[in-house]
């Protein structure tokens, strides 16, 4: 295993960063601890596991929702903490972001849409690759960016996002329907922008008690992510986006997070509030 807390360039670099500054990926993807039994067993109050990427599992009481899975994925860096087979008894809904790969990943979503019961909240420009894959109507929810909507007891607020590119500029092809998800559940608000580059939406959210938010260059890279960070003063910051696809030159303004390099020219008090998970950690929201 590599030491994430290599110094470099008088730096603290995420692994991709160590990988793609000459370090070999190992050949077979890198396991992960198995959360299954955990998600079962979890009790009262809120928890929350990473499966990578942008993929989060949270759970509140008896509800089990997740966001972006991309639990089957097979270029994987490391292997999942839980299959979609595996999940799929216990997931009531399902968030998706936008139409990449990694994101509204096609084989974890015939999984689960067959071995499910769970509802796939997608905005509109996903409601097409949601037909292709065999997704009906009656389990969609569909996303509008300010249009509130609730689900399981979830309240949910989609947010506005516009996919960026290298050097936080915005893509060609970005899409106004694309969607970031500003959820309560549990008591708790939780944001997650999906990809996109800074945005007034976020930045005038009323409250958010845990953010991910994705430090990559084609994302908020490193000052978008401060200032973001800065205005909402989140109870718990989760750097995600990172760690978990293989690092190539030719991919790493999205593979690459810079997760440490925003850690360090945060405050103090917000550098106790950063948690960089590693792949299936289990975290407590109190």
């Amino acid at each position: 295993m590599l030491n994430r807390r290599t110094l470099c360039r008088g730096a603290l670099l995420s692994l991709g960063a160590q990988l793609a500054f000459g370090q070999k990926h190992p050949l077979e993807p890198i396991p992960a601890r198995r959360i299954l039994d955990e998600i079962r067993a979890a009790g009262p109050g809120l928890t929350v596991w990473w499966t990578g990427h942008n993929g989060w599992l949270i759970k509140s009481g008896d509800v089990l929702i997740a966001t972006d899975l991309v639990v089957d994925a097979g270029n994987r860096l490391y292997s999942s903490p839980i299959s979609a087979e595996e999940l799929a008894p216990e997931l009531d809904a399902s968030f998706v972001t936008h139409g990449h790969g990694d994101h509204f990943n096609r084989e974890t979503s015939r999984v689960l849409l067959e071995k499910s019961k769970c509802t796939f909240v997608l905005p509109a420009s996903c409601v097409g690759i949601a037909r292709e894959i065999g997704i009906p109507d009656s389990r969609m929810q569909v996303a509008r960016p300010r249009e509130p909507f609730e689900l399981h007891g979830v309240k949910v607020q989609p947010v506005r996002a516009l996919h960026g590119n290298p050097r936080n500029a915005v893509h060609q092809q970005a899409n106004l329907d694309d969607c970031g998800y500003h959820i309560t559940i549990g008591g708790k608000t939780f944001l997650q922008p999906g990809d996109s580059v800074l945005l007034e939406d976020h930045l005038f959210l009323k409250h958010v008690d845990v953010l991910f938010f994705s430090p990559t260059e084609h994302n908020m890279h490193i000052d978008p992510s401060l200032f973001l960070i800065n205005e909402l003063e989140p109870n718990y910051i989760l750097p995600q986006h990172r760690d978990t696809y293989r690092v190539t030159p030719e991919n790493r303004y999205w593979t690459n997070g810079y997760a440490y390099e925003v850690k360090l020219r945060l405050a103090k008090s917000l550098q106790q509030r950063y948690r960089i998970l590693e792949q299936g950690e289990r975290l407590r929201i109190e």
